[in-house]
Parts: structure tokens; C-alpha cells; sequence
């Protein structure tokens, strides 16, 4: 099985591979970069068409995969907090389907929000400012700060449960 994963980060095919790996499925993934079309800090909707699009620019320039795998984060607001999630998508090459997951909420803080929004989220992530403000050590990773778990662990969780899902049906 040939897999596109929407991105060259580390973290987001490390996550891929290893969801593949768990279950013992053959592949050969490469990651590539694609367009999400969405500003440095997707909010609410707007990360899962940042995933989606991502897909649409892939498809558009590779041939011959099998599935293509789309991470994109983004901020979103529930329950009257802010929360961040990362939104994943499988798209199977061969017959259109796409299935989408989101993983576990971690909580950031309003008033960090409100400052990348001041700022701009098409150009500021909340990340950013967090680390900025010294409240985490860790920009790309605020999940390990304010909840002990990495960023990855809970992308991983979430495509783990995906693929099996998708992949031994």
C-alpha cells in the first residue's frame, strides 16, 4: 500500500507510520507538502477543511497512492472554552471514501486565544504566544505542558483507533 501523508513534519508522519506499523499493514509512505489554504492557526471548521484541502492539493499532484493521510490542528471553541484538537482524515485513493476523526481536547487558555486573535491567527498561533508569555516550554508541543501528554501521543492515539478502523474492515 502506497501512503501521501499532507506534510513533511516528523511528528505527523512518525504518527502515520507507526498507526500503519500497529497493525502490521505493508506500506510505503512519504510525506509531502500541500496546501491547507487556511491561515498559521485554524479555528474551529477551519481545520478540517485545512485537512480536506490539503488532500485536494496532494491528489492534484501525486498519482499511485493507495491513501492519503491529512493532520491539521486548530482551535476550537466548546462549551465556552477554547480547546485544541487535531483533525485527521484518511482518504482511500481507489474509492473516494474519507474518514475523519478528531483527537482528544487539550484546554487553552482564553486570554492566550484572544492575544493570537489580536495579533492574527493567519499569521500567530496560540502556541506562540504561549510560549512567548512563558506559560509553555514548547511552542509546537503546548500539550506537554499543560497536560503531560505530547502533541504526538494524542495524534497517535487518534490515528491508531482511525486505521484500525478503516484498514481491518
Amino acid at each position: 500500500m502506497k501512503i501521501g501523508v499532507t506534510s513533511e513534519n516528523k511528528l505527523k508522519v512518525d504518527a502515520v507510520r507507526c498507526a500503519y506499523a500497529s497493525i502490521g499493514l505493508p506500506c510505503e509512505l512519504v510525506g509531502y507538502t500541500a496546501n491547507s489554504g487556511v491561515g498559521e492557526q485554524p479555528i474551529n471548521e477551519q481545520a478540517l477543511g485545512g485537512a480536506r484541502n490539503r488532500i485536494t492539493d496532494l491528489k492534484k499532484r501525486v498519482d499511485g497512492l493507495d491513501r492519503i493521510v491529512s493532520i491539521e490542528s486548530g482551535i476550537f471553541e466548546e462549551d465556552g472554552q477554547w480547546v485544541d484538537r487535531a483533525v485527521v482524515v484518511i482518504f482511500n485513493a481507489k474509492t473516494g471514501e474519507e474518514y475523519v476523526d478528531y483527537s482528544d481536547r487539550v484546554v487553552f487558555p482564553k486570554e492566550y486565544v484572544e492575544r493570537a486573535r489580536d495579533i492574527g491567527f493567519d499569521k500567530m498561533t496560540v502556541g506562540k504566544v504561549m510560549e512567548k508569555e512563558g506559560y509553555v516550554s514548547d511552542n509546537k508541543d503546548p500539550h506537554k505542558s499543560i497536560s503531560g501528554k505530547s502533541r504526538q501521543e494524542y495524534i497517535e492515539e487518534t490515528l491508531g483507533k482511525r486505521v484500525r478502523q478503516v484498514e481491518m474492515n
